[in-house]
């Protein structure tokens, strides 16, 4: 009996294609944009669990079984921002404020995270109220550094001797960049427009330096 020629194969040498498996979700990831997005929209006060969980067809056990409660997930939001954004030391930092300003503008949705977290953290209770002043003692401590570095040495021993009230002036040049730069982020949101935050933010570093560089 003759052998039989087998009918040649059509298919791809590999032969046909697994089926793509489908990409695993993040599920802790997308807890924490949406979070995010409507902590930024609502304010964490008037923003349920229930509200995020529904948001990603989940139930708010499962938002639960990423993050231990709601606070944790502030937390969380609230450090993402910054561990996307790490500061250079020195004078450099200067530099740095003014790129982060610039950047602000072109990231809507975390601009108005911080504006609206960080207004709201000032009311009684608020679980982002420690947070936010830890974070604030920081910034005008590095921002102080930084503007002591960017000073000539002749006058960094008047900007870092304390006044009659315990504070410097380096210190204060600082409270005063932190301040202009959280209140041009409401005035840019209100009207995107009539703000350039990274002009005004560089206008006002200059002009704090070059003031404490006629003191002696």
């Amino acid at each position: 009996m003759s052998e039989t020629t087998p009918a040649p194969d059509t298919r791809s040498p590999g032969g046909p294609e697994a089926p793509t498996p489908r990409k695993r979700v993040n599920r802790r990831e997308q807890i924490l944009r949406t979070a995010a997005d409507v902590f930024a929209a609502r304010g964490f006060n008037n923003t349920s669990l229930a509200d995020i969980a529904a948001m990603l067809d989940i139930t708010p056990a499962g938002v639960l079984h990423h993050f231990g409660s709601k606070t944790d997930l502030l937390t969380a939001v609230l450090e993402l921002r910054d561990d996307s954004d790490p500061a250079p030391g020195g004078s450099r930092m200067l530099d740095h404020l003014v790129t982060t300003a610039e950047r602000n503008a072109a990231r809507p949705g975390t601009t108005q995270l911080y504006a609206v977290l960080s207004a709201e953290s000032a009311t009684d209770r608020h679980p982002a109220q420690e947070w936010f002043r830890d974070r604030y003692t920081v910034l005008r401590g590095e921002i102080g550094d930084a503007v002591l570095d960017r000073l000539g040495p002749e006058h960094r021993e008047a900007a870092s001797t304390p006044g009659p009230d315990g504070r410097t002036p380096a210190g204060a040049a600082a409270a005063a960049v932190i301040a202009v730069m959280d209140g041009l982020q409401v005035q840019w949101l209100l009207d995107p427009e009539a703000v350039d935050m990274a002009s005004v933010t560089a206008l006002v570093i200059d002009a704090l330096v070059a003031r404490l560089s006629q003191e002696d």
